[in-house]
């Protein structure tokens, strides 16, 4: 993965960032309530698989902007940007009632995304 250096110092958040990093160490979770009734009537309009179409939209938006795609390297105490953040799907097996990961590109293109996703 392809990402470049944030300068602490020049960060536009450098204060936020300090905060949550110095003065309350935290992790983030999130639970929404989210309403997928056009997402899934689209999906069947389309005949297209309405995970894959969720998936799209959320890794678009997850890419729309640059603090959604930032990281921490603790080991060289850098904060990242990737360039892209690409999805993992996950593939159940009935027969033995697990999953395996299987990792996709993001492509902006919903057409080039959706059959590239559909053949991982």
């Amino acid at each position: 993965m392809n990402y470049r250096i944030i300068d602490k110092e020049k960060y536009y958040r450098k204060g936020v960032y300090r905060h949550f990093t110095e003065d309350c160490k935290c992790s983030v979770s999130m639970t929404a309530r989210i309403d997928v009734t056009d997402t899934v009537r689209l999906s069947k309009q389309r005949n297209t698989k309405f995970y894959i179409d969720f998936l799209y939209v959320l890794t678009k938006v997850l890419n729309s902007r640059d603090d959604y795609k930032m990281s921490y390297l603790w080991q060289s105490d850098e904060l990242i940007c990737y360039d892209v953040i690409n999805p993992t799907q996950y593939i159940f097996h009935e027969d033995t009632e697990t999953c395996t990961p299987v990792y996709s590109r993001y492509y902006d293109d919903y057409e080039t995304f959706y059959r590239c996703a559909l053949d991982d």
